[in-house]
């Protein structure tokens, strides 16, 4: 979607009028922006996705393009619209309320799957859209030898992800998609829930209180938060976590040094306004670990 950022003193209540201090535009969008992080940080990325030839669909393209996701495989449908986010962030905290119009595009189906690509792919992030197309790109990658990854935000868990589930490799969600899977508020409930869903390594992330793994081998461990002096955004925070996950993997690192990493990247991120407000290079990155 493509998303319009508003930096006010506190939520509005009640009607009146709120004054904007900072405002920003962007794409954003869980996946899309993990894939600007990635490519951000110097991995091949590409989007396969649909969306309006609107002016929010030029600007969507364009955004990718900035930060070098190859867009060869985003159709702008003719007469469409795309999707619309507003976002309201609070000052003091950084945390955000958002508002969203969805566009009218209509959703790939497995029939429009470029498949020689998804043949090629070492690393499939996904978050459930355009199913049951998500299935079938992960079946796909996933005989071809690849890995797949997915991204479960809070508010999105839906019963029929399940069948997906169980074909991701990297499966990392926010606490509250874990409660609602598990039904169990416990940590290690909850990872031994996800886990029982086949993946190498399965994750919770959780804000400020840090991420919580578990590999197939049985290794368990916690990644706290960095600190930052100050939080402007925590949009898309969770979004910069999986990209930069991914990066970190695809150079061989290991599973904890996956989650510092992109523990960083997501900290840095936060330190300016929207999901790609400060999307950082490998060096910012080195250099935060190395500070921190």
């Amino acid at each position: 979607m493509m998303d319009t950022i508003q930096r006010i003193e506190e939520f509005p209540v009640t009607t009146g009028v709120t004054e904007v201090s900072e405002s920003a535009l962007m794409g954003g969008g869980p996946v899309p922006t993990a894939l600007c992080s990635a490519a951000r940080l110097g991995a091949s990325a590409a989007i396969l996705d649909r969306v309006g030839d609107d002016w929010r669909g030029e600007l969507i393209q364009r955004d990718y393009e900035k930060f070098g996701v190859d867009t060869r495989f985003l159709e702008l449908q003719a007469g469409r619209t795309s999707s619309l986010g507003i976002v309201l962030v609070r000052e003091r905290d950084g945390e955000r309320h958002i508002v969203f119009q969805r566009g009218n595009f209509d959703e790939l189906v497995p029939e429009e799957l470029p498949m020689e690509l998804l043949k090629q792919c070492r690393f499939l992030h996904l978050n459930g859209r355009h199913w049951p197309a998500a299935l079938k790109a992960a079946e796909l990658v996933k005989e071809a030898g690849g890995v797949t990854s997915f991204d479960g935000g809070a508010h999105r868990y839906e019963e029929k992800f399940e069948p997906l589930l169980e074909k991701i490799d990297l499966l990392i969600v926010a606490r509250e998609f874990a409660c609602r899977l598990a039904k169990s508020e416990d940590h290690e409930e909850q990872l031994k829930q996800l886990l029982r869903r086949g993946g190498e390594i399965v994750g919770i992330t959780d804000g400020v209180r840090g991420s919580w793994f578990q590999t197939r081998e049985g290794e368990v461990f916690h990644q706290p938060a960095f600190c930052v002096p100050h939080v402007v955004d925590t949009t898309g925070c969770g979004d910069v976590f999986h990209g930069a996950f991914l990066f970190s993997r695809s150079r061989g690192d290991s599973w904890s040094s996956c989650a510092r990493f992109a523990s960083a990247a997501a900290a840095i991120n936060a330190t300016g306004l929207g999901g790609r407000g400060h999307l950082a290079t490998c060096e910012e990155v080195e250099a935060f670990l190395r500070s921190a």
